[in-house]
């Protein structure tokens, strides 16, 4: 609900797509995404069990994003909101995309261990 609203306001700045929305965008995109990647890296660097890097992945890489929304829309004009409320569209994306990957890279690395040397 509070991502419809916010986008709603944002919706006459996001008519034309140029460059520099453009740029927001990928910017936004990767800022999301290496929250979550460098957070899982470490994790596996410091070799801790598969709960700990799971929590410390999302942990990482999920924000509060929407207090920083509300205080764009009420304090700044809209295109401030921009970038805010593209972070908590791919902040959500991502989430399920690194949980995801995270799935899968404990399910072959547990199939590893179950197969036989010959």
């Amino acid at each position: 609900m509070i991502v419809c609203i916010n986008g709603g306001i944002l919706a006459p700045y996001l008519n034309k797509l140029d460059l520099k929305l453009f740029l927001i965008i990928c910017t936004v995109f990767v800022i999301a995404s290496t929250g979550y990647l460098i957070s899982w890296c470490i994790s596996l660097f410091l070799k801790w069990e598969r709960d700990v890097v799971v929590t410390m992945t999302f942990c990482g890489g999920m924000r509060n994003i929407s207090a920083g929304a509300v205080l764009a829309v009420t304090f700044f004009p809209a295109p401030v909101a921009l970038p805010v409320v593209l972070g908590m569209l791919f902040q959500q994306v991502l989430a399920s995309v690194y949980g995801q990957m995270l799935y899968k890279y404990y399910l072959n690395k547990k199939y590893k261990y179950l197969q036989f040397d010959k």
